[in-house]
Parts: structure tokens; C-alpha cells; sequence
């Protein structure tokens, strides 16, 4: 059972309702939670709180991708 399944299931959540709560679909929760999807930071950081863990509790680096703005210079 992966780590992102295992933290909503002892939140007391069901894909359902963990979905409903951050406002996506069952299945794409569940691509999540399988690994199937890559998803921000800021996803993560929204899915450890609703669970009520650190992010890196749940998802290694790798799962999420940051973006870094490098400035422009002319």
C-alpha cells in the first residue's frame, strides 16, 4: 500500500471523501496514490494537510515537482 493511501486511510478518509475535500476527482486521487500521476508542491502540500502530516511524510521529492523561475536578464 503506498504511502499517500496509507496516511488518508488512517486520517479516517475515504478516496471519496478526501477527494471532495480537495476538490478533485475520486481518480485522480487515486492516480496519485498509485503513482500514475506527478503533481505540485503545492498539491502535496494541500493533500499533508487535509491528512494532518508533513508532506515529506507522505511523498518523496521525486513524487512532486517544483518549479523554479530563473530571472531574465537582457
Amino acid at each position: 500500500m503506498s504511502l499517500p493511501k496509507k496516511a488518508r486511510i488512517s486520517a479516517g478518509f475515504s478516496l471519496e471523501s478526501a477527494a471532495k475535500e480537495l476538490k478533485i476527482s475520486a481518480g485522480y486521487l487515486s492516480q496519485i496514490e498509485n503513482g500514475q500521476r506527478q503533481i505540485s508542491s503545492e498539491r502535496a502540500d494541500e493533500i499533508a494537510k487535509l491528512y494532518k502530516r508533513d508532506k515529506e511524510e507522505i511523498f518523496l521529492p521525486s513524487r512532486y515537482s517544483i518549479r523554479e523561475v530563473l530571472e531574465k536578464t537582457s
